[in-house]
């Protein structure tokens, strides 16, 4: 867990989780938090952590909700989730169907553990290329918040480099390939 992470988990735990004030003081609380951080990167990521953890809270309480539609616990998660993502396209993040949602991190993140798996067998005769391709795999899977456009050139980089440098075979970056073809007519737009 990085430094991002770990003021973010914090921040929620205070500001969200444990919070007794109302989501207005929240977000200017959460706001002062990624006004102390100089990167943009990094305030990305912190309200991205935050936003995740407050869609997945709601989620598992609308299935539990029982009257979803005047429930003050849907109206807070709501109210957090918009004002997050104000402060997000404040910093010039488009959130339109570029975001990854939980589901897709996780199908996405299955298709890359599959890979993995494909590849135990470079791993007996080859286990600094397996490490560097789990290595490359695990930075992947902390930057969905870069948005599924910017996520896919990012891979389609790494398996052009790893390809043509030879770490990888062509057969390995066909399946590759296979997680990027959905976005890749968008990538070329």
């Amino acid at each position: 867990m990085d430094i991002v992470e770990k003021l973010a988990k914090r921040s929620y735990r205070d500001n969200i989780e444990f919070s007794r004030g109302n989501n207005r003081d929240s977000v200017n609380n959460i706001k002062l938090l990624v006004y102390d951080l100089d990167s943009k990167l990094d305030k990305i990521k912190f309200l991205n952590f935050h936003i995740d953890w407050v869609n997945e809270e709601y989620q598992k309480h609308l299935k539990t909700c029982s009257n979803p539609n005047s429930c003050q616990i849907n109206e807070d998660a709501e109210t957090l989730i918009f004002y997050l993502q104000q402060e997000l396209k404040s910093l010039g993040v488009e959130l339109n169907g570029d975001t990854f949602t939980n589901e897709e991190k996780i199908d996405t993140n299955y298709q890359l553990q599959e890979i993995l798996e494909k590849l135990e067998d470079v791993k007996l005769g080859n286990q600094i290329i397996y490490d560097d391709l789990l290595k490359e795999f695990e930075e992947l899977k902390s930057l969905y918040f870069l948005g599924k456009k910017k996520w896919h050139q990012l891979l389609t980089g790494k398996v052009v480099e790893m390809t043509v440098g030879g770490v990888i075979s062509e057969t390995v970056s066909k399946d590759l390939i296979s997680l990027i073809k959905p976005s890749l007519n968008n990538l070329l737009k």
